[in-house]
């Protein structure tokens, strides 16, 4: 009898036992890391998969099992190898879980059905969808569906479901392994007399299994560009799936995206709050992955697909959230489109189209008039190859009218001016790189390989990490300013002209990646504060491998940041990717300060910024934002047994617990504990949400305790602003 526990991953855990394996945890890009992890190791690759009790922790969502499922079924071939017709890929969780999960998988395999589609209204009470659509939508799905008898095989036929019982406890493998959660991720599994616990926690954010090259020079915004943050499936193991980023006049719009997206944009020196909205095509989480995070990445982001896709994404949403689709809504500023009605945004011009696929998937072309001439770039989205449309067609699936569609997706004449990506996937539901063998445009193939077979056909493979610009920017390049203003709003500098001397008197500059920008003790001696308009940089004490933070565009160091008050540096800060800074001298910056009366509210800022940079809740901000919750908030100390806030008053502020620990009492009893060491280290929560309801119990010093105290109204400013901020301030509302 053995029993191994490996960790191949942050908030995963395989279990390897003779009779089998198990993976406690399945975050997002756990797919990818147990092939690659059982493949090195020659273990066996799980097919029994266990939720832990949290689903999401930071911005990545911790159990999902869709592409274990699709493995079990096209790789392992449990869809149609007659002797595995009775094998199930089992799922193990709570009993509150269950439901959530099915219905995602439903979703994500089988797609909305009829009664669903026809069920979407508009506020007005109207049909979203028209009758044609939807019988499009229903006979390609139902086409596509894994059948039994020549009927759709229900997800219940493809999965078992195991629950915890009471005691936490759930039996495997015939009872031959044991398994129990005592806490929401920590478990114990014992096989005979071995036995072993687990501790999946862990500290975010996490670097994706895929990740992208080093670019080679700085990424700035352009007029019209497109890079690819992605271009491969969910089972290649060899680079981000499928995810591009384009640039609409100095905006980004980004369609699909991989797991980590922030990650990969950040370590392309691209910043998140460039991100003007987000372009779903599908809810398979090859193309999903980057939705939850970018959702949580700072304010409510505007989200661009069509009502299937939008409707199918709440129901997985409110999986992983625990909380109804309604209150996942709300969350969301969502834009419907309509294929067949364009929209203009960011001075382009977006047309969407349905394409023929498992689940309602949206194909997208984007163009942009510049000199007296379109440019274009057009994304297949996932679709049938030819073969497979000719035959649907043939069936009576699809009309004449969308196999002629999808057949001249890409023109047969050459047309300048466009590029092209084409889905050649390959499988049963993917298109074919043949397909487009001898096409005379500019075509790249995404979704696919980069082998031999696929590059065989005429035409390039797609390079995650690859820019394609259409439009360049013009030479005095207007992110400059951009950045300028994020990285001084803290300041609140009302004068014009001040913004105007700055940007005469400032320099930029590039460097490599490697570069040291600051040496720890030494002083500055051009006395600048630079801002990063592209890059990223890493600053640390002793080890780069243990970064005290990372900056990024729109942030900045130097005469105010990372300085101590002789103007030495107080950190090694190094350059992660090529980087384009704008200096300025710092004279002029102080000058600008004392003029406007800044000096009290920066030095305000300095004093209070070690306990902010010390809060977890607020560790993802970034540093603009850091700084103008420093000039509001205070730092307070009280004696055990103080009384800080009291049961039934209102208006209340939010604190932050730096040290000691705070219990708090509902009519005399206690409710709860929070510690400067727990992850949900603040309370007053409820009251300085909801400035009108009473607070629900009272705050009492336990120990000598130290407070970040933040006003009710700030707080409430920051957590409209960032819906990362508000989730985990929800949670805490839920749980207490």
């Amino acid at each position: 009898m053995s029993l191994e526990v490996h960790r191949p991953y942050p908030g995963v855990a395989l279990v390897v036992t003779d009779f089998g394996s198990v993976l406690i945890g399945a975050p997002t890009d756990a797919f990818k890391v147990a092939k690659h992890y059982c493949e090195q190791r020659q273990v066996p690759f799980p097919r029994v998969l266990v939720a832990p009790q949290r689903l999401l922790v930071g911005a990545t969502p911790q159990f999902n099992p869709e592409f274990f499922l699709y493995d079990f079924l096209f790789v392992y071939g449990a869809a149609f190898k007659p002797e595995l017709a009775g094998q199930r890929l089992l799922l193990v969780a709570d009993e509150e879980q269950v439901q959530g999960t099915l219905r995602s998988l439903r979703m994500t395999l089988l797609g909305p059905s009829k009664d669903e589609l026809s069920s979407y209204r508009d506020p007005g009470g109207q049909p979203i969808l028209s009758a044609a659509t939807i019988e499009q939508l229903v006979a390609v799905a139902d086409h596509m569906a894994i059948k039994k008898d020549g009927l759709k095989r229900p997800v219940e036929e493809m999965v078992e479901t195991r629950t915890f019982d009471k005691d936490g406890k759930v039996a495997l493998f015939d009872g031959k392994l044991l398994l129990w959660r005592d806490m929401p991720h920590y478990f114990r599994v014992r096989a005979g007399e071995l036995e072993t616990e687990i501790d999946l926690s862990f500290a975010p954010p996490v670097e994706p299994f895929a990740t992208l090259p080093v670019p080679t020079e700085a990424q700035l915004p352009e007029t019209f560009a497109v890079k690819l943050l992605g271009a491969r499936s969910g089972f290649d193991l060899s680079g981000p799936t499928t995810g591009f980023l384009f640039w609409l006049n100095g905006r980004a719009l980004v369609y699909d995206g991989p797991v980590g997206v922030r990650y990969l944009l950040e370590h392309q020196g691209i910043s998140g709050d460039d991100v003007e909205g987000i372009v779903l095509s599908h809810c398979h989480e090859d193309h999903m992955a980057a939705f939850v995070e970018l959702l949580l990445a700072g304010e409510r982001p505007r989200v661009y697909t069509a009502e299937p896709i939008y409707r199918s994404a709440l129901v997985k949403l409110s999986s992983y959230f625990g909380k109804p689709e309604a209150e996942i809504a709300s969350l969301i500023d969502y834009r419907r489109v309509t294929p067949g009605e364009p929209i203009t945004l960011q001075g382009a011009t977006l047309d969407f189209f349905y394409t023929v696929h498992a689940i309602p998937t949206l194909g997208m072309t984007v163009s942009m008039r510049h000199q007296g001439k379109t440019r274009q770039v057009q994304i297949s989205g996932d679709t049938m190859h030819h073969d497979g449309l000719a035959k649907m067609h043939a069936d009576g699936v699809i009309s004449a009218e969308v196999h002629k569609r999808m057949r001249a997706l890409i023109p047969e004449q050459r047309k300048e001016g466009a590029l092209y990506f084409a889905d050649t996937g390959e499988a049963l539901i993917h298109g074919n790189p043949k397909d487009w063998q001898g096409n005379p445009n500019r075509v790249i193939y995404y979704h696919c390989p980069d082998n031999e077979k696929t590059r065989g056909f005429g035409h390039p493979v797609a390079t995650p990490g690859d820019n394609h610009v259409l439009i360049k920017a013009a030479k005095l390049h207007p992110a400059v300013p951009m950045r300028v203003l994020k990285a001084l709003r803290f300041l609140d500098l009302k004068e014009p002209m001040w913004l105007a001397t700055l940007l005469f008197l400032g320099k930029s500059r590039k460097v490599e990646a490697g570069a040291r920008l600051a040496s720890e003790g030494e002083p500055d001696p051009g006395r600048r504060f630079s801002v990063i308009v592209s890059g990223l940089a890493t600053a640390y004490k002793d080890n780069p491998d243990e970064p005290l933070l990372q900056l990024r565009p729109g942030e900045f160091f130097g005469a105010i940041e990372l300085v101590d008050g002789s103007g030495r540096h107080t950190a090694n800060l190094v350059a992660t990717t090529p980087m384009e800074l704008f200096d300025i001298d710092a004279a002029v910056l102080h000058e600008c300060l004392r003029l406007s009366g800044l000096d009290e509210h920066l030095r305000s800022v300095w004093h209070q910024r070690t306990a902010v940079d010390s809060a977890k809740i607020f560790c993802s901000l970034d540093l603009a934002a850091k700084n103008a919750l420093a000039s509001v908030a205070t730092e307070e100390r009280y004696k055990p047994g103080m009384q800080i806030i009291a049961q039934n008053q209102t208006g209340t502020d939010f604190f932050v617990v730096l040290s000691g620990n705070v219990e708090l009492e509902r009519n005399g009893e206690s409710v709860a504990a929070v510690r400067a060491t727990d992850a949900d280290n603040f309370f007053g929560e409820f009251s300085a949400l909801y400035p009108d309801r009473p607070q629900p119990w009272t705050a009492r010093a336990m120990t000598e305790v130290t407070t970040l105290r933040v006003k009710g109204e700030h707080l409430r400013k920051l957590a409209t602003r960032n819906v990362g901020i508000r989730y985990a301030i929800q949670l805490a509302v839920d749980k207490r």
